[in-house]
């Protein structure tokens, strides 16, 4: 390690671990555009793509690392996003992680049932500026403070 600083070392640890954010989400539209808007925010983040809630479950029981949030898309297939959600609020291990319903559903039994589990609801947008906006709530329920 010679000629190396531990300025060097700090920024090398830096880009190696990013706070997680989960994302499941089975339309990959849908997924690139939340990439685009968090790359344009941020790039201390890694956005990890989910399809399924089976993907979910699989993601956080094989990480290294929690994710700082969960962002659930409702209408998935093999598990949709309720299922994904209350599986989540039973697991000891998961269910103090923030997590974010965020759907094209205005279902009163959706935003319901995501009160009643501790969750943060949101329509999916039309305007990608309203999703930067989103995309900044995400990155406070990780614990980011506004700059």
């Amino acid at each position: 390690m010679e000629g190396r600083t531990s300025a060097d070392t700090d920024t090398f640890m830096e880009t190696e671990i990013k706070p997680i954010l989960l994302y499941a989400e089975d339309d990959l539209d849908d997924f690139e555009a939340m990439q685009d808007a968090l790359a344009q925010v941020t790039d201390k983040y890694e956005l990890a793509h989910a399809k399924n809630g089976t993907e979910v479950i699989s993601f956080l029981e094989n990480a290294t690392q929690k994710p700082c949030v969960i962002v659930l898309d409702l209408n998935m297939p093999i598990m949709d996003g309720k299922e994904t959600l209350l599986w989540l609020k039973k697991e000891d291990e998961f269910r103090d992680i923030p997590t974010m319903v965020f759907t094209t559903s205005s279902r009163e039994e959706d935003i319901k049932l995501c009160q009643a589990n501790g969750c943060t609801f949101f329509r999916k947008p039309t305007l990608y500026r309203d999703l930067l906006h989103i995309v900044q709530i995400m990155l406070q329920m990780c614990g980011e403070t506004k700059a």
